[in-house]
């Protein structure tokens, strides 16, 4: 046994010394500066475990306010430009010189040229949503410029900045390029689950000393602080050691951005959607190798033999170096023999993770693409008469994965043809979430991320347009015009405004579901129309004409 994680010590020290020393091997030191005035605090670190995804840089705090310079890390051009009333709001990238892309989210606005241009390309479009790749040398930046400022944009829980580095598809920790960065604080540990093959999470106390049968896997779950910081920041890697020897390595320092979605294969979900703590397990599933993955022995499980006493020590750090340790003893004692459980239950479908499935049934089809599971599983699947719905409810999950799917994967549900507005939702308890949905012939199609109690219905009830802060034709009190929008459905698709008969552009704010007008130089004196539409995916369309005088 000694032997064995001393070989495996080897590889993994050789493969995370790479990885943990990308900052004097590869990663250029003080190519870029701060994206910022100060000295930074963090509300969010690289790579802390979210629901559904890896977070994929920094959260820069900006004391509360928005409207706070945001500067060019480096010189370079801008690459590109996204604008979203959700995710991360108003972004901005910039390509470098060396390679690397900085990206800048959640922001208030863009300054100078930059502004122009995206506002010129908005009228363009006609609308606020953008996604532009910017030309190469149309808008150069230098280090030091102010670019954009920051905001509160998007999905974004209060105002920050948030800060990335990518480069070949990855996204790397900023904090690994030299930036500076106070943090004299060492991370929290603050649990250690033990996960037995054969029976119940235990949660590990004060004991020194822990009695285990059968194979089993550990959990860690641990924060960090630094000062400016929030107290419950992510850490930057953990390392656990058996018997002296390295056995698990977990490190934050770069991961692809197509595999941020593993965070759901890398804690234990069920106890993290109770609770909101993330602890990292040591056992590996095998649809989560393909992603970015910590190293650890084998799956992940320690295997002891009976009678047997092995040290466990756990090392959490932060991103300076700061550590945290605990040392406890298992005492392996013998494997009590378990019952068989039966898994091939009536009305379930075998999945291999790394193969594609498709199931025609009666009243609902799946057509799910390889590695959209995490492990080798089977998945039920059953249809309920309903009243209350124009199908079946259709329900679909896996028999042992409380995660989410890895992918979306396509569900079509049979329902009467011709079904004007319909959609296909989730039922999920009293909330009812819809998808945009595709119909052929009584069949209705929608690509979906989760798993659940799934259903047809039909969206009727148009949109929702209300002035926000003026009063129907009334007098002008400020020259930003806001207007509520909402659907009580499907959710809004589409919307446009216009003013005196032309299209302007308006904001669109969907944590808040305001539209915002900023159009001083757009407003004529005395009596001003204002035309809003707006259209729900279920295709219903609502349009509301308001007047205003100046």
């Amino acid at each position: 046994m000694k032997r064995f994680f001393r070989i495996l010590a080897c590889v993994s020290l050789t493969l995370n010394s790479y990885l943990l020393t990308l900052n004097c091997q590869e990663l250029p030191q003080g190519w870029f500066r701060l994206p910022v005035d100060g000295d930074i605090g963090l509300s969010a670190t690289f790579a802390e475990i979210r629901p559904n995804h890896l977070h994929t840089g920094l959260d820069i705090r900006t004391g509360g306010a928005t409207g706070k310079p945001v500067y060019a890390v480096a010189d370079g051009y801008v690459c590109g430009v996204r604008i979203s009333p959700w995710g991360g709001g108003k972004m901005l990238y910039v390509k470098h010189s060396n390679g690397y892309t900085s990206v800048y989210m959640h922001l208030d606005g863009y300054a100078g040229e930059v502004g122009r241009y995206v506002e010129r390309e908005q009228y363009k479009e006609r609308s606020y949503s953008l996604v532009r790749d910017v030309p190469e040398g149309l808008l150069k930046v230098k280090k030091g410029q102010v670019i954009a400022y920051s905001g509160n944009t998007g999905g974004s829980a209060g105002p920050h900045l948030h800060f990335e580095l990518r480069k070949d598809g990855r996204t790397i920790n900023p904090l690994l390029f030299g930036l500076p960065y106070t943090d004299n604080v060492a991370p929290t540990l603050r649990g250690i689950r033990i996960y037995p093959e054969n029976g119940a999470p235990v949660t590990l106390g004060q004991e020194e000393v822990v009695e285990i049968a059968g194979p089993f896997y550990l959990g860690i779950y641990a924060t960090d602080a630094a000062e400016g910081s929030t107290p419950r920041n992510g850490i930057d890697h953990i390392d656990i050691y058996v018997d002296g020897m390295l056995f698990f390595r977990y490190t934050t320092t770069a991961f692809p951005l197509d595999s941020s979605r593993v965070s759901n294969a890398l804690v234990d979900y069920s106890h993290y959607i109770r609770t909101r703590e993330p602890y990292i397990l040591t056992r590996m599933l095998p649809g989560a190798r393909g992603e970015w993955i910590p190293v650890c022995h084998g799956d992940g499980r320690l295997r002891f033999a009976k009678g047997t006493e092995h040290s466990i020590d756990v090392n959490v750090y932060d991103i300076k170096g700061n550590r945290v340790d605990r040392n406890f003893i298992v005492k392996a004692l013998p494997t009590e023999a378990t019952a068989a459980t039966a898994t091939n239950e009536r009305g379930t479908y075998p999945v291999e993770y790394s193969r594609p499935l498709k199931v025609n049934g009666e009243q609902m089809k799946l057509v799910i693409s390889a590695n959209t599971l995490y492990d080798d599983d089977r998945l039920r699947m059953f249809s309920t008469p309903s009243a209350r719905y124009r199908s079946a409810v259709c329900t679909v999950e896996p028999c042992t994965q409380p995660m989410p799917p890895h992918k979306t994967y396509s569900i079509s549900i049979k329902a009467p043809a011709g079904i004007e507005h319909a959609v296909i939702v989730r039922i999920d308890g009293k909330r009812e979430i819809a998808f945009r949905t595709r119909r052929e012939g009584e069949w209705y199609t929608a690509d979906v991320r989760d798993w659940g109690r799934f259903a047809v219905t039909v969206d009727t009830t148009e949109p929702r347009i209300a002035p926000g802060n003026f009063k129907d034709g009334g007098r002008l009190k400020t020259n930003t015009i806001k207007i509520r929008i909402s659907d009580d459905l499907s959710g809004i698709d589409t919307y446009s405004c216009y003013l005196n008969g032309s299209w302007v552009l308006a904001e669109y704010d969907g944590k808040s579901a305001m539209l915002t007008i900023n159009a001083n130089s757009k407003f004529k004196a005395g009596r001003n129309e204002l035309r809003v539409e707006v259209t729900d995916v279920g295709g219903n369309t609502c349009t509301k004409v308001f007047s205003m005088v100046k």
